[in-house]
């Protein structure tokens, strides 16, 4: 099967759609289409896992007619939609298996999988400035260092109303 017959049964299939203007290849369009190109296994292992941040990385093999490819998928609560935050480790499988896939296929698409979630990054904290008190000591004790008053009682008293 040539690249332009794995294109044409992507897209007959429905294994490729258009979001925002640009095309994604699904993940079920490339399982299927890879059964059709002689897909033998397909192996997942985790590579990685944090289970403060529920960050995860896993790396699957695909193995068929066309050889074997090995690759890595990611996920973290950070990078993926919302409804999927609590799975991450089935996620980043999915991810890794696209990828594996796509190479196995030699499939240029981004896999819709792969894309970003939907969470927007969150702001960082802006320091808080610190608001003192007038220091009407130092006002005064400056004021007469400059001549402008004779007494520091004299600065201070003018300061202060």
């Amino acid at each position: 099967m040539d690249k332009q017959n794995i294109e044409q049964l992507l897209r007959s299939s429905g294994g490729i759609i258009k979001l925002q203007g640009r095309e994604y290849v699904t993940f079920r369009g490339l399982l299927f289409v890879a059964h059709e190109a002689g897909l033998e296994s397909i192996d997942v292992k985790m590579a990685s896992w944090d289970p403060q941040s529920k960050t995860c990385i896993m790396m699957a093999t695909v193995k068929g007619k066309r050889g074997t490819y090995t690759d890595i998928g990611d996920a973290s609560p950070n990078n993926v939609n919302r409804m999927v935050a609590n799975a991450t480790i089935r996620m980043a499988s999915t991810r890794a298996q696209a990828r594996a896939l796509r190479s196995f296929l030699g499939v240029g698409f981004t896999s819709l999988e792969e894309l970003p979630g939907d969470r927007k990054p969150e702001p960082k904290p802006q320091p808080q400035k610190t608001i003192r008190p007038f220091n009407y000591s130092a006002a005064a004790d400056w004021a007469v260092s400059q001549g402008a008053f004779s007494s520091f009682e004299e600065a201070l008293q003018r300061a202060r109303t």
